[in-house]
């Protein structure tokens, strides 16, 4: 039996479009078991329950100091594993440091196009190059052959979240509580990790989209940190009472509320991706990422960008986001609400 272990991912969208690969996996080595390592209780929560994962483990080595983080390594995860996976996107020194620690003889992943040799990405030792033009999940499904599976890239299954009767059972009650359709969710936030927050699209061009569609019940999630900015939201449009606020609720309780929906429009985030997930038609609102790598995986959906020369600029490096344009970020500050409000009106017609 070979023993895998797979190495933490920062975000929960990352560590969701590995769930495909896991699949897979499991599918063509059922002999195998794999191990997947967490260090922050988004990711530990999108993975609970997958039964592809034969042990879940969670510690949070970034509230620790560096001491204790790598005697936690070397006490759980050395010499325990013929195989460490680090899935893309692992483009910094921690994880391949991470790989290197297990002791495993088969440590896989991807060489990058920016920073690789920095990165230490040559502590692995079998990989592949990476591709700006392939999507994430896909990245990972090309992992696989290093374990003897040859994937099929048109029968790649999409992500999934494996709910419990009970958090499945929040999101039906949600929607019978809304009397009213359509209804459309939305996440106004993103990540803040090196400047990620720089991905959002302005507050009031939501004021204003909202405002345009009459006929629509929104409702509006986000993080604690965001909660001021959802507010803020729902008090500024025409009619509050066509906006819900969802803030007492789990994540994976959010999960089972967005698969209800009749849409999702979000930035490039987390939420854009348990969407996906939950099978919910997404509109991702993408300023500089490149869609090629995150756009919303096996779901009906609709991008919302502006071609500007200068986009994407946003790549996998340690470098956190940056602008070099005067006006900085126009691909989102000149992203106007009509756009976005096509995109939507499309989608739901699709549906």
């Amino acid at each position: 039996m070979e023993k895998i272990v797979v190495t933490p991912l920062m975000g929960m969208g990352d560590t969701l479009m590995t769930t495909p690969a896991l699949q897979l996996i499991k599918e063509n080595r059922p002999d195998c078991e794999i191990t997947y390592f967490t260090f922050n209780r988004a990711t530990q929560e999108v993975l609970l329950n997958n039964p592809h994962i034969d042990h879940l483990h969670y510690h949070p080595i970034k509230a620790v100091n560096f001491v204790k983080a790598t005697l936690h390594v070397l006490t759980h995860f050395s010499f325990r594993f013929d195989t460490c996976i680090n899935f893309y996107p692992s483009n910094r020194i921690q994880y391949s440091a991470f790989a290197f620690m297990t002791g495993a003889k088969k440590r896989i992943g991807h060489t990058y196009l920016k920073k690789n040799f920095s990165q230490l990405n040559w502590l692995k030792n079998e990989t592949i190059r990476e591709d700006y033009n392939a999507h994430c999940v896909m990245e990972n499904a090309r992992l696989l052959k290093f374990l003897g599976i040859e994937v099929d890239t048109e029968k790649i299954p999409p992500m999934h979240i494996y709910l419990t009767d009970d958090e499945k059972f929040t999101g039906e009650s949600f929607r019978e509580s809304m009397k009213h359709s359509p209804i459309v969710g939305i996440h106004t936030g993103t990540s803040t990790f090196k400047n990620q927050d720089k991905r959002r699209w302005p507050k009031e061009y939501f004021v204003r989209l909202i405002d345009s569609l009459p006929d629509i019940h929104f409702v509006i999630f986000g993080a604690l940190d965001e909660l001021e900015i959802n507010r803020s939201i729902q008090s500024s449009v025409k009619n509050s009472s066509r906006v819900t606020v969802v803030d007492n609720k789990t994540l994976r309780e959010v999960a089972a509320i967005i698969g209800k929906l009749d849409a999702f429009i979000s930035n490039d985030s987390g939420l854009m991706h348990i969407a996906a997930a939950m099978n919910t038609p997404t509109l991702a609102i993408l300023g500089p990422t490149n869609q090629n790598f995150i756009h919303p995986w096996n779901v009906k959906h609709k991008i919302a960008r502006l071609k500007l020369p200068c986009s994407p600029c946003f790549y996998y490096s340690p470098k956190p986001l940056s602008c070099s344009l005067k006006d900085q970020f126009k691909c989102l500050s000149e992203l106007e609400p009509p756009l976005v409000e096509d995109s939507l009106v499309k989608l739901l017609e699709k549906k």
